[in-house]
């Protein structure tokens, strides 16, 4: 345990521990005040992050009010040149009390968190920065992640006259069996299974998406997650992610799913270099979007000396919507 004096009221001790399940209603109580949720929801996210992820969690706490809090979850990457991943961390939502913000709290929690991911192998932090976090972002002294750029919104009409066989599309998770082979085109990724697609998707608490699958003999080869939204008023589809080999043809499949159901427009945000930018001229003309909010920015912060330079580049990620938790 750290112990340690709030800059601004001496009188205050703030005590710095990990965060278990024990604590999950403070826990979820912080996290609604910061993030404008219901304390249930919080609660229900927490759940899902704690029986599907491993997390580094540190709270700040003045005496039975939790008032801080950082959090990692432990992931691999899949980086050119390294076989099979790398260790990762990517951190999830940095919150402090609106009454303790100025007192260096982040800077309380994130180190330690850092130091525990360092210790156990991790190669870098990974994450996105929303609009409000990025000023955090760029002048804390022990959070400092580097800020590596912004997503891109692209936005795809459905007007080609000829598309590939549509795909089964469905508000379930598929029943058939998932085999999507790991692309080796020389980008960063977050490495992703069957079994951690489903629980990112299928178990989230309270959002929920839909499923497009390309089936053969009882194997499903391909496999885009979306839901369905409006983009300036017309009806559209927000695509978060694209697995399977051929995402070119996967894709076209998938807009003659799409056309069918009445949607004539898709919304896919992804990093500037993603090969799913090309890929996505298979549904149309692609059109780049001013975003209705500043957009979320990938971060990156070395954890030893030996981390991959390439997780500083930009163009070498390839990461979408859905890879934002």
């Amino acid at each position: 345990m750290r112990r340690a004096r709030c800059p601004a009221h001496t009188h205050l001790v703030i005590d710095v521990r990990p965060l278990t399940a024990a604590d999950l209603d403070p826990w979820a109580r912080l996290l609604a005040v910061c993030f404008d949720r219901s304390p249930a929801q919080m609660h229900g996210l927490l759940g899902w992050f704690l029986a599907g992820f491993e997390l580094v969690s540190m709270g700040a706490w003045d005496g039975d009010r939790l008032v801080a809090q950082y959090n990692a979850r432990l992931l691999e990457l899949s980086v050119p040149g390294f076989s099979p991943t790398l260790p990762a961390g990517m951190g999830l939502n940095m919150a402090v009390d609106p009454e303790y913000r100025g007192r260096g709290l982040l800077d309380k929690v994130a180190a330690p968190v850092h130091d525990a991911l360092t210790a156990r192998g991790c190669v870098a932090g990974v994450g996105f920065s929303s609009a409000g976090g990025l000023a955090v972002t760029q002048t804390s002294r022990h959070y400092a992640y580097e800020v590596i750029g912004p997503m891109v919104s692209l936005a795809v009409p459905v007007v080609r006259r000829r598309y590939p066989a549509p795909l089964a599309v469905r508000d379930t998770w598929p029943d058939a069996a998932l085999h999507l082979p790991a692309a080796t085109d020389g980008f960063v990724r977050y490495a992703a299974s069957p079994a951690t697609l489903r629980h990112r998707y299928a178990q989230h608490p309270f959002r929920r998406y839909a499923y497009a699958t390309r089936e053969r003999h009882g194997v499903a080869d391909g496999l885009i997650v979306f839901r369905e939204t409006r983009l300036r008023g017309m009806p559209a589809v927000s695509l978060l992610a694209v697995h399977g080999s051929d995402p070119t043809e996967l894709l076209g499949s998938f807009a003659a799913s799409m056309r069918a159901s009445g949607r004539p427009v898709v919304h896919m945000v992804l990093t500037p270099g993603s090969p799913l930018r090309v890929a996505l001229a298979a549904i149309g003309p692609v059109a780049t979007l001013p975003f209705s909010r500043t957009p979320y920015h990938l971060i990156t912060r070395a954890l030893r000396p030996d981390t991959p330079p390439v997780l500083f580049d930009l163009q070498r990620w390839d990461c979408a919507g859905g890879d934002i938790l």
